[in-house]
């Protein structure tokens, strides 16, 4: 799968939490989630702070399809232009990370109750 599919599949789950839940992970929570994924640690955090940067924006845009529309796709172009910095250890991580989340997403989603 190419890895702008991937990050494009990851960021799609990261609004629909965020959309879904009022109490996300934290920040800390999530960075220590991907580096146990065998992302490193700077990139992990690298990773995080993107998501940081835009929890307002996120959150104001709660309920607001289109501007929920152009903040997911400022995190993708930032996300997808920060991982391609790192190494390619960190790619391959973070683009096992992605699709083991997906496939957790589509488990949940697909059940009878949703």
């Amino acid at each position: 799968m190419c890895k702008s599919l991937v990050a494009i599949a990851f960021l799609a789950l990261i609004v629909a939490v965020i959309a879904e839940h009022p109490a996300p992970p934290s920040a800390e929570e999530v960075q220590a989630e991907l580096a146990a994924s065998g992302i490193s640690t700077e990139a992990a955090a690298g990773i995080v702070a993107v998501g940081e940067k835009y929890k307002s924006a996120l959150e104001a845009a709660k309920g607001n399809k289109e501007a929920a529309e152009k903040v997911f796709e400022d995190i993708k172009t930032e996300t997808d232009n920060y991982v391609k910095t790192q190494s390619s250890a960190d790619q391959t991580a973070y683009a096992a990370f992605v699709e083991k989340k997906k496939s957790e997403f589509q488990k949940h989603h697909s059940t009878p109750a949703h």
